[in-house]
């Protein structure tokens, strides 16, 4: 996840990453409703948080007071601890290098969306996320860019090509590496029902059919959640 400015060749996909989010969000966040808590969650992490988009969403739906961020680009840190500041009592906003500072088991709610490609050791998520979660806490992981989403192995290509590393995971390897730290995996399509909104015109992450679209948005995109026993 070592990257200084964007990941994207070009800066504008920074700017449009919410609006092209915003649909597998709400997804995410409506299955996290259906699930119910205890209580709303009031200290909540997002691994990958870019601007602070989600948790803002997040913030805005639970009135969450303690909010973090793990994200490698110090501008959109910046953006993030800035947007936040006004949301919650506390904004923490850190590197992935500095995953030691979330304090252990004290996170009611962890958030993670397409993050997984550029993680090269899964097992050290996996432990990062079930060190932190606080006791029947639960984590919500989206991927839909993985080795078992033929789309992704040629997305995987035009990221090589602009010299970005990126990883091809198995599922089924996230899941175990959860296990292995006693969290407990479950995974489902993110998307039920609902339109696949898509220009072939805009950027070039493309698909060659129609049914590699909803392909991906109704199977491939996965919905993995952790829960801390």
């Amino acid at each position: 996840m070592a990257v200084e400015s964007s990941f994207f060749a070009d800066s504008g996909d920074d700017d449009l990453l919410e609006s092209r989010n915003h649909v597998f969000w709400e997804a995410m966040l409506d299955n996290i409703r259906r699930d119910g808590f205890v209580r709303p969650p009031q200290r909540v992490l997002d691994i990958g948080c870019h601007r602070g988009g989600l948790l803002a969403r997040i913030a805005e739906l639970w009135g969450a007071q303690d909010l973090w961020g793990i994200e490698p680009i110090g501008a959109a840190r910046a953006r993030a601890q800035l947007r936040l500041a006004t949301l919650a009592g506390s904004v923490r906003m850190l590197s992935p290098e500095q995953w030691k500072l979330v304090p252990d088991r004290a996170m009611d709610l962890i958030v993670c969306h397409e993050v997984l490609f550029v993680v090269q050791d899964l097992d050290a998520m996996a432990a990062n996320i079930a060190r932190t979660l606080a006791p029947g806490g639960r984590a919500y992981v989206v991927s839909g860019c993985h080795a078992e989403n033929p789309t992704w192995l040629t997305w995987r290509a035009t990221f090589e090509r602009d010299n970005k590393q990126v990883y091809t995971h198995e599922p089924l390897a996230f899941m175990k590496a959860a296990g292995v730290h006693g969290l407990v995996p479950a995974v489902r399509p993110l998307r039920e029902s609902g339109w696949a909104t898509y220009d072939p015109t805009d950027g070039v992450f493309g698909y060659p059919s129609v049914g590699a679209l909803l392909d991906h948005q109704f199977r491939h995109k996965l919905l993995f959640r952790l829960t801390q026993t």
